[in-house]
């Protein structure tokens, strides 16, 4: 993880300020639950399929794709996702369970007012800010930014993913837009919080070789 080090971190800095910025930008305009009902209005059965999958790859479960490629890699990389990992997941927990326990979803807060159900799809109603899957799926697509900076189609596919997938939680009526943003700032902010500390724990030179390379077998990317 040496190449490039400030400006690796810098843009991923930036996508977290821009989020922040149109956040608090949009947020006194914000009446929560209309724009959520808005855009539960247009709907299709493409649509609902597409976005009723999509939404998978934000699932926890997705991280062990990542993990059983990198561990064959450097161990740096591997040390950054463990530590991106447990560090989102315990923020996520943290904000749920300690900070906004009990926060309605859409499914609990609308309750009282018919709105479309995706057919399929069982909607939670508690738990709602922030959105883990927009976590994971933003801290796995700057996890990938950081491994991978010169793949700048690869880069751009996944950060696209990953709106894809925080669009898709309110699009299914599974989270607010706030809860997207939210879980989108701690996304990319735990990437970077473990990208310091891989840094300062893991820059010996023993930690830039996998298990590949001491095989003296080259790395399929």
């Amino acid at each position: 993880m040496r190449v490039k080090k400030k400006k690796k971190a810098s843009v991923l800095t930036t996508y977290f300020l821009v989020i922040i910025f149109f956040g608090l930008a949009a947020l006194p305009f914000y009446d929560k639950g209309a724009i959520e009902l808005t855009i539960n209005q247009f709907h299709h059965p493409i649509l609902d399929f597409f976005f009723a999958n999509i939404t998978h790859l934000g699932d926890g479960l997705i991280l062990i794709i990542p993990f059983v490629l990198f561990i064959f890699h450097k161990y740096c990389y591997l040390a950054l996702l463990t530590f991106s990992s447990l560090i989102h997941l315990i923020l996520v927990h943290i904000a749920k369970k300690w900070l906004f326990p009990g926060m309605p979803r859409p499914a609990e807060f609308f309750k009282d007012i018919p709105f479309y159900e995706i057919p399929g799809v069982e909607l939670h109603h508690w738990g709602s800010f922030p959105s883990g899957h927009t976590t994971s799926i933003f801290m796995l697509a700057s996890f990938f930014y950081l491994v991978l900076p010169k793949k700048m189609k690869v880069h751009s596919l996944l950060m696209g993913i990953a709106f894809l997938v925080g669009f898709s939680r309110v699009y299914l009526m599974q989270h607010f837009l706030m809860d997207i943003w939210a879980g989108a700032l701690l996304g990319i902010g735990s990437t970077l919080i473990a990208y310091f500390i891989v840094l300062k724990a893991f820059s010996k030179k023993e930690f830039q070789m996998g298990i590949l390379q001491k095989l003296k077998l080259k790395p399929i990317f």
